[in-house]
């Protein structure tokens, strides 16, 4: 008797000493220092703060090579930009603005690396890929083996998923499985998603998180005018790399350039909640006898120092008798060097 064949029979198992002895190839930085080959990202954000206009130039950075926000893309590579709202006439015009905003870019490459599948793009009668389905994941990954793309972006899950109940963990499980796949493939994969109404976290069940290796939350930044819709603090609630420069919280502007050209531009300063505790653990550090000295070191003015460290008490980073405690055993010290001579 033949015996049948199962799923399970085609797994595959290694040993410890096999493990230990096999080479790998080094996974390929698409977006340094925070994406590589088979990783994933949720981006998350309220609606309008300008988390399409990011992926956008993050799809013409990795298409094209170049680099946004002090993160950089080494070389132009494939990439399928999966979108399921926006007229594509209008995705036509973001890119003809993105382009200028990545600095280096190949626009000769990223016009042929960069694949758009947009939902806005169909026929009436065209039935676009539903992500929380067999048969929608696999018309998404027959167009990755198609095109060879290294990152696929989707734009967004409320979108691009049918699910009944985002806040039910059990709707996440197709999603997640698709994620898995792609893991598998070692392709990267960017998945923006819409906040909860309180806008500090993403929308629905925390089990969509499980899978990711960056979570990165887009914030509101209240009284700034922008010039094309985008201006956000950039969170970083999730990183399972080396924290860096480049993966600290910093506000980001696009804004228009200046001159005849007015070509477009990301502009990035460092978070006000990053500065916050740049200012505590400086205090903390026991250098910095007076609040003078302290802000001198940090490039910060007397009212700027006086108003991050009442924020940092109000918030609970550091009491008041610390901080004072901090000054004065800085002071001391300062002293007891001085008498040494």
């Amino acid at each position: 008797m033949t015996k049948k064949t199962t799923q399970a029979d085609n797994l595959r198992m290694t040993t410890l000493a096999s493990l230990l002895d096999r080479e790998f190839p080094p996974r390929e930085v698409l977006v340094s220092p925070w994406l590589r080959s088979g990783e994933s990202v949720l981006l998350w954000a309220p609606t309008g703060v300008g988390k399409t206009m990011l992926v956008n130039t993050l799809a013409l950075a990795v298409a094209g090579g170049g680099k946004v926000a002090g993160w950089e893309a080494d070389k132009p590579r494939k990439v399928l930009l999966v979108d399921g709202e926006m007229h594509i006439e209008d995705l036509k015009d973001r890119m003809v603005l993105l382009g200028d905003a990545v600095e280096g870019i190949d626009m000769e490459a990223a016009r042929s690396n960069l694949v758009i599948l947009s939902r806005q793009d169909q026929g009436p009668d065209t039935k676009f890929p539903n992500l929380a389905d067999e048969a929608g994941q696999e018309g998404i990954m027959g167009r990755i083996r198609e095109t060879g793309a290294e990152l696929v972006i989707l734009d967004n899950f409320s979108t691009l998923a049918e699910v009944a109940d985002e806040n039910e963990a059990a709707a996440m499980n197709p999603i997640l499985t698709f994620l898995m796949r792609l893991k598998q493939a070692g392709v990267a994969c960017i998945l923006v998603h819409h906040s909860g109404k309180s806008g500090e976290s993403y929308r629905g069940s925390s089990k969509l998180a499980t899978t990711f290796e960056v979570i990165i939350g887009l914030k509101r930044l209240e009284g700034h005018e922008v010039d094309h819709g985008a201006a956000f603090e950039v969170e970083w609630t999730k990183y399972r790399g080396k924290p860096n420069a480049a993966t600290r919280n910093a506000e980001m502007r696009l804004d228009s350039g200046e001159g005849a050209e007015q070509r477009v531009k990301w502009s990035v300063k460092a978070a006000a909640s990053t500065v916050m505790m740049n200012v505590v653990e400086a205090v903390q550090s026991g250098r910095y006898r007076t609040q003078k000295a302290l802000g001198e070191a940090l490039k910060l003015s007397p009212v700027e120092v006086t108003r991050l460290k009442d924020k940092a008490i109000k918030g609970g980073l550091i009491s008041r008798a610390a901080w004072n405690e901090c000054m004065k055993v800085a002071a001391e010290e300062a002293e007891d060097d001085s008498a040494d001579f």
